[in-house]
């Protein structure tokens, strides 16, 4: 074989070698693997970019048709906040403190709507939480002190946010939104002091269950009202369709 078709052959050889290492590269940003593509430009040139799941929402919330028919269904408490505050209720030291806090909350809420709601029957709704509530905070920081328990006397962040966010509101749209405030607060205060009736500390027990009668008045009070005060908001929406 002369010079010349040696030369002609290596080139061959060298060519067909280059053409098998190309089919065993993929290429960037072609059908490499999905599970390696390190950059969202990468995982979608895979075919495989994954999308966040939208947040997760309650079925009341999913189906209502109107704003404030899906404000009411949000403000509920689930099954799992009622079960929690149950449980806070039956360690002494987390029940005083929660239910300190959510104590004062409802007096000062209770001044802010007995001032300045609309409806007559929320502002004597709000004066019966000051009243019913002051005398509660007052026996349970009473009994905290004798067991030299530490007792809140100031609301915590998330509850100075609520006051705030109901304190701007104003006319019908505050009495709405302090309705059904109360009526997903007493829910959870409801389920707080049954968890505390069955606590270890017999002297905050006794308190619990002589004060759980009053927290179920008022729940069912808060129901009355918030049913009231959506069911005429849903006469007001369908007088204007």
């Amino acid at each position: 074989m002369d010079k010349y078709a040696k030369t002609i052959l290596l080139a061959g050889v060298l060519v067909g070698a280059g053409a098998a290492q190309a089919q065993n590269t993929a290429p960037p940003g072609g059908s490499g693997d999905p599970e390696t593509a390190s950059s969202p430009h990468q995982r979608k040139g895979t075919g495989t970019e994954s999308t966040e799941a939208p947040a997760s929402q309650s079925p009341e919330a999913a189906a209502a048709s109107s704003p404030h028919q899906k404000e009411t269904a949000e403000m509920k408490p689930t099954s799992s906040q009622l079960k929690m505050a149950s449980q806070d209720g039956a360690v002494p030291a987390t029940f005083v403190k929660k239910a300190a806090i959510d104590g004062m909350a409802e007096v000062e809420l209770g001044k802010i709507a007995a001032s300045k709601a609309q409806d007559e029957k929320v502002r004597e709704f709000a004066q019966k939480m000051v009243t019913d509530h002051t005398k509660a905070n007052e026996e349970l920081a009473s009994i905290a002190k004798k067991k030299g328990m530490t007792v809140p006397t100031q609301l915590d962040a998330e509850h100075k946010m609520v006051l705030q966010s109901l304190n701007a509101k104003s006319g019908k749209a505050f009495d709405d939104a302090y309705s059904q405030h109360m009526n997903a607060d007493h829910a959870k205060a409801v389920a707080l002091f049954q968890g505390a009736v069955t606590g270890a500390d017999p002297d905050l027990a006794a308190f619990a269950k002589k004060t759980l009668p009053t927290l179920e008045e008022h729940k069912q009070m808060a129901q009355r009202l918030a049913s009231s005060r959506q069911a005429n908001a849903s006469d007001s929406e369908k007088s204007y369709q």
